[in-house]
């Protein structure tokens, strides 16, 4: 079976589908995702879009805090692009249908606040109006239960890729003048993570076998508050508007204890708190508060986050909240320029699956939708540019193309090899690592004897990760190498 299509979108999240729409007009597109449409991390994400709309925002001021929160490991001219292009993509979305709140939230490491949100499950809102959108448009199709499997790569460039269907055993050649990776990041390698089951590295993996290098892979971002109760694979998260909103960090004893860890407060950086709160729960249990706040504002502000609680028998208003931090965004990827585009000639990379240089050693709160919203429209702009030379690019359905040979084991051999890497990257390659741990962990992934291509991706993204992580001895923003724990 051999099919094709001008744009190829790997990935229907907001970098996808976002990318989808701007691109619509130039030719027809295809989106194809392994899942279904909303099972992408978006539809979990809580807090917002970070974006200066206000008369006492700027520019600057969203630079600056980008930039600290990356331990200025970020490039300065991809920060200052995401956030000059930010209220643009504000008013994107609101053109298919968004609506915001009227008043911006504050979220740590923001000195102003900038948090745009519809309700408190803003990400589920943005994946439905965008999907509304996709599935208005008759120039774009929509592939659900669709994995992509290898990069097709000939005579110098990127012509689609090798994909397979859910249940089907044979990869066949899905061709485009243009491919691009919006495959989300890596959470489910490890064993506490706010992402959804499909998140295991597969774009990564893509990448490096087609001879692309990644990039910043040890600058993984533990969210510092999530549920303590797994679920589904996953854990769910609690916003970091909680705390901005006036939720407390508290230990089992009821002592608010952040500020022994380097004068920590509940909304300095992610790595930070996230830090601090491994450290203690070491010795107890660790919690959010929030009862000390107006019962009624609570509920009012955060509903879906207090009815979704309710499902675990807890209550804002009355509970202590156990908390623990997750894996949560991987701020390296495929390196990009602020267009999108790869080393590889024709394949672009948008959101978590790229690194367009903007996040540095850590991100900033509330800029990873930012990201995909911006740099799709980057991607669409340039294609457009390149549209009338597009015009020349012929598919030759008849070239001879090496077909993967690929292996699909029984799906609980699969499950228990996966479960068996998120242990190992849990343990040694998690919050705090050690030159030893890191060690241990490259040769425990090494000896994990999976033939299943699946896993295969998880291992080779885990080996690069390690490696890079071995190659940095500093602590870095959310890289934090410690002396032996032992």
């Amino acid at each position: 079976m051999n099919t094709k299509t001008n744009y190829l979108i790997i990935g229907a999240g907001i970098a996808g589908l976002a990318t989808a729409l701007h691109l619509k007009e130039f030719g027809e597109v295809t989106v194809i995702t392994k899942g279904k449409l909303k099972q992408a991390n978006t539809y979990w994400a809580q807090g917002g879009i970070a974006a200066v709309r206000t008369k006492e925002d700027r520019f600057k001021k969203h630079i600056v805090d980008t930039m600290e929160a990356g331990s200025n490991h970020n490039n300065r001219d991809s920060v200052r692009y995401l956030v000059e292009h930010a209220p643009k993509a504000i008013r994107f979305l609101e053109s298919i249908g968004v609506e915001f709140k009227e008043d911006p939230a504050l979220e740590g490491g923001h000195s102003e606040a900038r948090i745009w949100r519809t309700s408190d499950f803003t990400g589920q809102d943005v994946l439905n109006a965008l999907i509304k959108a996709v599935q208005k448009s008759d120039n774009i199709n929509i592939k659900e239960d669709t994995d992509a499997i290898e990069l097709i790569v000939h005579s110098g460039a990127c012509r689609g890729a090798f994909v397979r269907d859910s249940g089907g055993d044979t990869p066949y050649p899905f061709f485009a003048k243009h491919t691009v990776l919006a495959t989300g990041g890596l959470g489910q390698l490890f064993a506490k993570t706010s992402n959804t089951l499909a998140v295991g590295g597969d774009g990564l993996a893509m990448a490096a076998n087609c001879g692309l290098e990644l990039s910043d892979l040890e600058f993984v971002q533990f969210h510092p508050t999530a549920l303590n109760i797994p679920d589904e694979g996953r854990f769910f998260l609690l916003s970091e508007t909680l705390r901005g909103f006036g939720a407390k960090i508290v230990n089992e004893s009821g002592e608010h204890f952040l500020g022994k860890y380097n004068n920590s407060s509940e909304l300095d950086p992610r790595d930070t708190v996230a830090r601090a709160i491994y450290f203690e729960s070491i010795n107890e249990p660790v919690y959010l508060d929030m009862r000390h706040l107006d019962a009624k504002e609570v509920s009012g502000r955060f509903p879906n986050i207090i009815k979704r609680l309710k499902k675990y028998g807890l209550d804002f208003t009355t509970d202590l909240v156990p908390i623990t931090p997750v894996a949560h965004f991987a701020c390296g990827g495929i390196p990009t320029d602020i267009h999108g585009a790869t080393k590889l000639p024709n394949l672009f990379a948008v959101g978590e699956v790229a690194n367009a240089h903007v996040h540095g050693a850590n991100r900033l709160a509330s800029n990873a939708l930012l990201e995909g919203l911006v740099f799709g429209e980057s991607i669409a702009n340039t294609l457009k540019k390149s549209k009338d030379m597009d015009d020349k690019i012929v598919f030759d359905e008849n070239v001879e193309l090496e077909v993967p040979q690929i292996i699909i084991e029984e799906l609980p051999q699969v499950r228990a090899y996966a479960g068996r890497i998120q242990q190992i990257m849990w343990k040694h390659v998690g919050i705090v690592r050690t030159m030893e741990g890191l060690k241990t962990a490259l040769r425990e992934i090494e000896e994990i004897p999976a033939r299943d291509y699946r896993i295969q991706h998880r291992q080779l993204v885990c080996y690069k990760m390690i490696q890079a992580c071995i190659n940095r001895p500093e602590s870095l923003g959310c890289h934090y190498v410690a002396e032996d724990l032992d």
